[in-house]
């Protein structure tokens, strides 16, 4: 009498894998320590559901915002499509026009042709009606900042007109945090404006500027320490990482020839073998991956002797 059973002959490999594969799967993210995604999609759909509906309501206002909160938290094309179109029925027509730029540039990424071709077709007709605002420096800037509202302005943009959202513009000169000169505008759709600092007669700092604008060491200047633990070992990590890879694979394509050999003693024995090699690879990386105490560095200074007639360097070299 035989105890052997087709049926659970068959059964044996498959639960087998059916259960090994997870935990192949569970060990190999569990060594890699990923960080968890900053993403959550969840609360990006649900701010979305709620700006479509401000939308709806003509409430841009408030809309705005969760599209942008919403994007931040899963950056896709069509979030970043709805904001630009927000924005632009807001009436802040520099920032739509680029919002629809970055949004064309995101789908021509991921391939969205239709997409991209939408969103350079809507920033190219906000062209006509973007308020344009020229920043003008005379004499030297050097120690200074021109900044448009809070916006710091390279000197290179100095004499271009740049796009700005319609209204109350304050273009000031400012040394640290006090501001020495400032001007302002009222920009208008489809208007140029065009504002001069002029830097020629600005006083030279005095000795409590220059003293407030050199760093002092007990407001973040000091050294980096270094860390006081290290990882045990990068190779182990790596190599034990390549051979979780490896026993990993070799596990399961051992369980399935051990399913279409009918178990069959030499594929059995190939499944094993992989899983020491899977077991040894999981405990190497993270024997590796381990953090130990960083060993102190002892430096050595060389000493001098100088003789009658000869010189001796003793140290560590």
């Amino acid at each position: 009498m035989t105890n052997s059973c087709p049926v659970a002959a068959e059964f044996e490999p498959r639960r087998v894998f059916r259960f090994v594969a997870p935990a192949l799967l569970g060990a190999a993210l569990l060594l890699a320590q990923a960080p968890a995604l900053a993403n959550d999609p969840a609360a990006a759909e649900a701010l979305f559901r709620v700006a479509k509906g401000l939308m709806e309501k003509k409430n841009y206002d408030e809309a705005c915002p969760k599209f942008e909160a919403s994007y931040k938290l899963d950056p896709a094309v069509g979030t970043k499509l709805n904001w630009a179109d927000c924005l632009e029925k807001q009436g802040r027509l520099a920032s739509a026009w680029g919002a629809w730029g970055e949004a064309r540039d995101q789908a021509k990424r991921e391939g969205d042709a239709p997409r991209a071709e939408l969103a350079a077709r809507r920033q190219k007709a906000l062209d006509p009606r973007l308020p344009q605002l020229t920043v003008q420096v005379k004499g030297s800037v050097e120690g200074l900042g021109v900044y448009r509202d809070e916006i710091k302005l390279e000197p290179a943009s100095f004499g271009v007109p740049l796009p700005v959202d319609p209204g109350k513009h304050v273009v000031t000169l400012r040394r640290g945090k006090d501001v020495l000169k400032e001007a302002s505008v009222e920009s208008k759709e489809k208007g140029t404006d065009e504002v001069t600092l002029d830097a020629t007669d600005v006083p030279p700092p005095t000795p409590e500027q220059i003293a407030q604008a050199q760093p002092t060491p007990d407001k973040g200047d000091k050294p980096k320490s270094r860390s006081a633990t290290v990882r045990r070992s990068t190779g182990m990590l790596v190599g034990g990482i390549l051979l979780g890879i490896a026993g990993g694979f070799g596990t399961i394509g051992g369980l399935v020839v051990v399913e279409g050999t009918n178990g069959a003693p030499a594929a059995w024995g190939f499944t094993g073998l992989s899983v020491l090699v899977f077991g040894g690879g999981i405990a190497m990386g993270v024997i590796g991956n381990q953090k130990v105490p960083r060993k102190p560095e002892v430096t050595y200074v060389p000493e001098v002797f100088i003789g009658p007639s000869s010189v001796m360097v003793r140290g560590v070299f």
